[in-house]
């Protein structure tokens, strides 16, 4: 075997900043069975004052200059959101492009058209530029490859799906009895919605079902919406969680939902999928590509609180129902969103880059 790709991988700083484009990183870094790459992590974004971001940026680009004039690296990876994150990333490509050393820009924003909407023409061309100069774009699902190719037809863009660490047993407990929602907590994710839903069905729903809200983002609001609809006691954690913790609750999860208006493709559908959890989440960009109606999971369309209400009710009280989504969602998960693949398909692309530059 000839010598490994060496790769420098930017992103958000894994030891402050939530969400699920870190996770993705985590998973990558953590990952033991890379066969063909090396990678180094550079952090180019932290959480803070507007001053500390734009230190802390301009220190990482610094750095990234000297190891890049050094020729330490043969590809920079860099993951891309929406405005500050594309802007940062816009200026590392542009940079990498004037060392001649070639690009991979992953993609996982969930509010990308929404700010692109807010552009002028002006603007809109940049992002044309920077998405078909660099080599390869990295998108989560089909529907957002063509997206882009809608806003940079020239563009070498190429579907590679989130993916998770997936358990060699089915660990999914059918005796659960917490409803679970994964994520930032806020109006974008659906949060709000599912506390309507629950307050809904709340009478009728057994005492011993508990709803754990797990994320960072509107925590007060959403412990003042539960107490407006007089279902706090149903409520029985807001609130990020992580390690230890979320192994227990997750142990312990009748259910997945996540109601969203925006996303990509969220890492919150994989990882409870892979661990058997049968999943609720809305018929929006790229979740249909994992939640198969019916089958690997329930869909609705965004806000609609009451036919939630009903899925909920229906998920809840249907163990038969839950067995066969637990079942064909972790089996999808397994075969299709492992990480084992997707780092497979990753160090293709790797060598795919660098062949094709020094062609």
């Amino acid at each position: 075997m000839g010598r490994r790709i060496r790769v420098l991988m930017c992103g958000s700083d894994i030891g402050c900043v939530k969400g699920g484009m870190v996770t993705v990183a985590q998973n990558y870094l953590q990952y033991s069975g890379w066969k063909k790459s090396e990678l180094t992590y550079l952090a180019t974004h932290t959480n803070g004052s507007l001053v500390r971001k734009i230190s802390y940026f301009a220190g990482a680009v610094l750095k990234i200059c000297f190891v890049l004039s050094q020729r330490r690296y043969d590809i920079v990876h860099l993951h891309v959101a929406e405005r500050g994150s594309f802007y940062r990333k816009a200026l590392l490509v542009r940079l990498c492009h004037s060392l001649n050393i070639p690009v991979v820009l992953h993609h996982h924003s969930a509010e990308f058209e929404d700010f692109y909407a807010e552009m002028n023409e002006k603007q809109k061309a940049y992002v044309k530029l920077i998405f078909e100069t660099v080599d390869c774009n990295l998108v989560l699902s089909y529907f957002l490859q063509k997206q882009l190719l809608e806003k940079a037809p020239a563009a070498n863009v190429i579907v590679l799906h989130n993916a998770v660490k997936v358990l060699s047993e089915q660990i999914y407990s059918q005796s659960g009895r917490r409803i679970v929602m994964l994520g930032r907590q806020g109006r974008r994710k659906g949060s709000f919605d599912l506390l309507e839903a629950m307050a809904i069905i709340d009478r009728d729903l057994p005492e011993d079902i508990q709803l754990w809200m797990c994320g960072d983002g509107d925590v007060e609001e959403v412990k003042k919406k539960a107490e407006e609809l007089g279902i706090s006691r149903r409520i029985a954690h807001v609130g990020w969680i992580e390690g230890d913790e979320k192994e227990a609750c997750l142990a312990e999860a009748m259910m997945h939902v996540l109601p969203s208006y925006r996303e990509g493709m969220p890492m919150s559908i994989l990882e409870t999928m892979g661990r058997g959890i049968p999943n609720i989440s809305t018929r929006i960009a790229s979740v249909p590509e994992v939640i198969r109606e019916g089958k690997t999971g329930l869909l609705i369309e965004p806000g609609d609180i009451r036919y939630l209400a009903e899925l909920l009710w229906q998920l809840a009280g249907d163990r038969e129902l839950r067995s066969r989504i637990s079942r064909e969602g972790r089996r999808l998960v397994m075969e299709d969103f492992s990480l084992e693949k997707n780092i497979a398909e990753l160090e293709e692309i790797y060598e795919r880059v660098k062949r094709d530059a020094s062609g």
